[in-house]
């Protein structure tokens, strides 16, 4: 990612209203005076930032990317908090150890469906370094999915498949295989909205897979699952981007069913393979209904010895 594309992804999040508001109440609320503070994939260091300003004595600022601890560190000099806020730059899979005992670690390391930048398995890591698990934001974690209608995704379908009278059916398929963040309407909902998982970071762990069923009591097509979350950040802020509420930076995880279920009602069962390379999900999918299922896998994409070659670097079982 270019320079200009990063400024301007944590210049979307810094101006995302609901993200920043609920921070700053929940660190204000969990952070006392004193405490060591770790932020994990701290970006911009807005929450080191916050965690130093409600009374932490040091702020551990963990980010990978160079550029961004250099504009970050400016940024933490510009608000009067050298000698507070320090910044490891390092991959958080990759820390071994961290300067003093932790009281609270505060992470936004989530995307459209929450579990997307591998927050489990970052909590995971460093309460595993530290020994027991410290004050976390967030505390709780729940992602939950509903089926969709979306007919932006048939249309662009059948639009791509015949380009200027030529026949490109074969690659405008492969958008049923290709996970998208699109802003979901409300009125795109079709059944009801089904957790998925709900656990804390830093205490539980991720499964491999996630089920929900639903009923759908009116016939209706399905050509798409939505995918979202809500976190308790702290005791008293919750934080969520659901379809209904205000608009965030996230959006949501929109998942292709194409071309579509045709009218289906009664029982409805969505799987999610969460399947993470380096902390980045590759999502495996599948709809089951009566008569019928439909299975999105982006290896299928994958030429064989492309896919053997990811396989092989990254330690991945295929399921089938």
């Amino acid at each position: 990612m270019s320079h200009e594309h990063k400024l301007l992804f944590h210049l979307r999040m810094l101006t995302d209203s609901v993200r920043m508001e609920a921070y700053c109440r929940a660190i204000e609320g969990t952070v006392r005076p004193g405490d060591v503070v770790v932020d994990l994939g701290s970006g911009s260091g807005i929450l080191g930032l916050l965690a130093a300003r409600a009374g932490a004595s040091r702020v551990f600022c963990v980010e990978k990317d160079e550029y961004m601890v250099q504009r970050a560190r400016r940024i933490v000099h510009d608000n009067g908090f050298d000698g507070v806020v320090e910044f490891l730059n390092t991959k958080i899979e990759d820390l071994e150890s961290f300067p003093l005992p932790v009281d609270v670690i505060v992470s936004e390391t989530m995307g459209p469906a929450g579990i997307d930048e591998g927050i489990f398995q970052l909590f995971a890591h460093c309460v595993g370094l530290l020994g027991s698990r410290p004050r976390c934001i967030p505390d709780e974690l729940t992602v939950l999915a509903a089926p969709l209608q979306v007919h932006e995704l048939s249309e662009r379908r059948a639009q791509a498949s015949r380009v200027v009278g030529l026949d490109f059916s074969s690659l405008a398929g492969d958008i049923g295989s290709i996970a998208q963040i699109l802003p979901v309407l409300p009125s795109m909902l079709v059944g009801p909205v089904g957790k998925l998982f709900h656990g804390a970071p830093g205490l539980d762990t991720l499964p491999e897979e996630l089920t929900v069923t639903w009923d759908l009591a009116e016939l209706s097509p399905v050509d798409a699952v939505g995918v979202w979350f809500k976190t308790r950040l702290s005791e008293d802020v919750d934080l969520a981007n659901p379809p209904e509420g205000p608009d965030t930076h996230w959006n949501q995880l929109v998942l292709p069913i194409l071309p579509g279920t045709g009218p289906i009602r009664g029982a409805v069962q969505f799987t999610l393979w969460p399947r993470f390379v380096s902390i980045t999900p590759r999502w495996k999918w599948r709809l089951t209904w009566d008569g019928g299922e439909y299975t999105g896998d982006p290896a299928d994409l994958d030429a064989p010895e492309d896919l053997e070659g990811w396989l092989k670097t990254w330690g991945v079982t295929r399921k089938s």
